[in-house]
């Protein structure tokens, strides 16, 4: 037993579909259809959290991470280095004149946060340790064996013509006494002093005469790296902790799609952005960037042939049949 013969209507659809010129003039006329719909019909605020947390699985971002960020780090450090450019290559003079505007503003610095910084028991210490070896370098340089035979001792020689082992045993006795005299000074005077020289510290580093210099000095920096060969930046990024940190992405992008705050935020800036471009077609959006008919004439190139294949299939014909009747 045979199955019936489809209905004439149905042939004739089948042959359009398969029909290179007739399924190309359907999509065309769909795509029409589809880009000249609000924006609004095809975005719901309400939807926008759901696909995210779908997009940002942990699996999903890690097999993204390694089948395709990872490797392209590695790809274009070879690219970086074929090329053989510089930094400065990337951009424009304009740009280039604006950073160099930007970095050359001198850089004020908080001084509630700098307060903040010298009272840390790490950066008291560490300027104590630089002022003691200070002091006691220029107490070493008093000696008679110091740098130079010693203040003490080129005195001595110039000044008081002393020679001979009687002089040098008694500048020797006087250099150690205000050696002993000078080394136990230091230590009381670093204790009472600390605050005073964080103080200062902090009334230095916001001075308008420090952010001058750090602007001169950001300057500076941005020079250099506008002179850096793009290889080295990536062998720079390359030799950090990449697939450590890389590794931690899919979590945080997990914890943070999970904060109340940040889905509120998300869903109020779709909002946002609908309540400026809602109104607008989808064909208004790509005209404006000059891509309605580049994606059209894709989007046929695509479609048509796709919609000859399906309506080939038996689970096209079933369907079709089911609502022809």
């Amino acid at each position: 037993m045979t199955d019936p013969k489809p209905p004439r209507a149905l042939t004739h659809l089948y042959q359009a579909f398969a029909d290179a010129e007739a399924s190309g003039a359907l999509v065309g006329l769909l795509f029409d259809f589809a880009v000249d719909q609000p924006v609004a019909r095809y975005v719901a605020p309400d939807d926008v959290l759901a696909h995210v947390e779908r997009a940002l699985q942990p699996a999903v971002v890690e097999r993204f991470v390694r089948d395709h960020l990872r490797p392209w780090f590695d790809r274009e450090r070879t690219r970086a280095h074929a090329r053989g450019d510089v930094v400065r290559d990337w951009l424009t003079p304009e740009a280039i004149a604006e950073l160099r505007s930007l970095a050359a503003r001198p850089v004020k610095l908080n001084r509630a946060f700098l307060e903040g910084l010298v009272k840390q028991d790490a950066v008291r210490h560490m300027l104590r340790g630089i002022v003691e070896e200070t002091l006691d370098r220029f107490v070493t340089m008093l000696k008679p064996g110091g740098s130079g035979g010693g203040i003490v001792g080129a005195m001595g020689r110039g000044a008081f013509g002393l020679a001979g082992s009687l002089g040098k045993g008694v500048l020797g006795g006087i250099s150690g006494q205000i050696e002993s005299q000078l080394r136990g000074a230091i230590g009381g005077f670093l204790d009472g002093s600390m605050s005073f020289l964080l103080d200062r510290l902090v009334a230095l580093a916001s001075s308008p005469d420090t952010a001058a210099r750090l602007g001169r000095m950001n300057l500076t920096g941005l020079e250099e790296a506008l002179k850096m060969k793009t290889g080295k930046v990536a062998d720079a990024v390359h030799q950090a902790p990449l697939d450590d940190l890389l590794g931690t992405l899919p979590e945080v992008l997990a914890h943070n799609i999970a904060r109340p705050e940040i889905r509120d935020g998300l869903v109020d800036e779709v909002r946002a952005w609908l309540d400026v471009e809602g109104a607008r077609t989808v064909r208004q959006l790509l005209d404006e960037a000059g891509a309605t008919q580049a994606w059209r004439a894709r989007i046929v190139a695509v479609g048509a042939p796709l919609l000859g294949e399906a309506s080939a299939t038996d689970a096209f014909r079933e369907w079709f049949a089911a609502h022809a009747k």
